[in-house]
């Protein structure tokens, strides 16, 4: 058995790479053509577009893994199938659950590579891009593209900072410059308010100002801080659930629960991610029945259209619960999980009729 899980390890392995290829150079495509309108805004050019589409990669693979997996079992089997191979593995006396047990194995290495991907790699690199294509449009001397963002206006710098362990709701600094270069005052609020006359309003703001005999603070409901800057530069500064680790978006959700704030958005989001590393190996599992099954004699073809409909089919449930959800009012667990728990169903009653 162990020979025989090296020889499905490797060989669903390679067809998965070889679908991802194909599918990340059509994402990749479509990325770059949905940049084009952004080419020549401000600064940003035709590499700035490339580096985009190269740091959107990992979030891609992430997504598109559940799906890539199930084609990649399908064509992997499938071609084991046209050989005779699988016939040769059921006449050694191989049952369709052994296949599954070997099967499952590559399955759970892929997932534990998207999850690498998912909660750890992709979101730092999600949130750098933006950072970088919004410096480059908007040629704000001020923007910087590290962890946090900084926003100047003549005298006066935002500086807003993701959430954290210490801050759970992130934070946003003020700094204000007098006209001799010294710092005048410093400040912090809870957020950032960008109105659609370019005015910047700052919520619950305390600021200290420095005097040369004292330092005298302040408390104010809201406050303005800029004036004259395009409101679209906010987006740095809004808390996106996929420029969030899975570390940093669970502790976000509990401290908005914490805090009596509207939390299913981003709890859908951190569920989701999970539910989404569950479903790669029982998609693998999946493709076991059918090729044992209506797609034994059936070409390349047939596997990659069987294969792209159960994954958009899934994809598109996924979708619809996430976004339809919180108009239905459901509970945010059962949003994320419940295309993952019907794959599990429907992946055991397939398996458990085929002979």
């Amino acid at each position: 058995m162990r020979i025989l899980r090296g020889y499905l390890f490797r060989t669903i392995l390679g067809t998965t790479g070889l679908v991802l290829a194909v599918l990340l150079s059509l994402a990749a495509f479509i990325e770059f053509v949905g940049q084009l309108d952004d080419i020549g805004v401000g600064d940003y050019g035709l590499l700035d577009a490339i580096g985009w589409v190269l740091l959107q990669m990992p979030t891609i693979v992430a997504q598109l893994l559940p799906v890539a997996a199930l084609l990649g079992a399908l064509l992997g089997m499938g071609s084991l199938a046209s050989r005779s191979e699988l016939i040769v593995l059921r006449a050694a006396g191989v049952s369709p659950r052994g296949l599954a047990r070997s099967v499952l194995l590559t399955g759970i290495v892929l997932a534990l590579a998207g999850t690498a991907l998912s909660l750890y790699l992709a979101p730092p690199l999600e949130r750098y891009s933006r950072q970088q294509r919004e410096l480059a449009k908007f040629g704000q001397a001020g923007v910087s593209a590290g962890y946090s963002a900084w926003i100047r206006d003549r005298n006066t710098i935002l500086n807003v900072t993701p959430p954290s362990d210490e801050h759970p709701a992130g934070n946003v600094y003020v700094f204000r410059i007098g006209s001799d270069g010294a710092l005048e005052a410093i400040g912090r609020a809870d957020a950032v308010r960008a109105e659609p006359d370019r005015r910047w309003f700052l919520s619950n703001y305390a600021e200290s100002r420095f005097t040369p005999t004292e330092v005298r603070t302040s408390v104010t409901k809201e406050s303005l801080a800029l004036e004259g800057v395009n409101p679209d530069l906010l987006g740095l500064t809004v808390v996106r659930e996929e420029t969030m680790t899975g570390a940093a978006l669970w502790r976000y959700v509990q401290y908005l629960k914490r805090s009596g704030l509207e939390a299913r958005s981003y709890e859908v989001a951190f569920w989701t991610r999970i539910a989404s590393v569950f479903a790669v190996p029982l998609m693998c599992v999946l493709a076991v029945p059918f090729v044992l099954g209506p797609l034994r004699s059936g070409g390349s073809g047939s596997r990659m259209a069987a294969g792209l409909g159960i994954g958009l089919a899934w994809f598109l449930v996924s979708r619809t619960l996430s976004d339809g959800g919180e108009v239905m009012n459901l509970d945010a667990i059962a949003t994320a999980w419940l295309p993952t728990g019907l794959l599990a169903i429907a992946t055991g009653i397939v398996l458990s009729r085929t002979r």
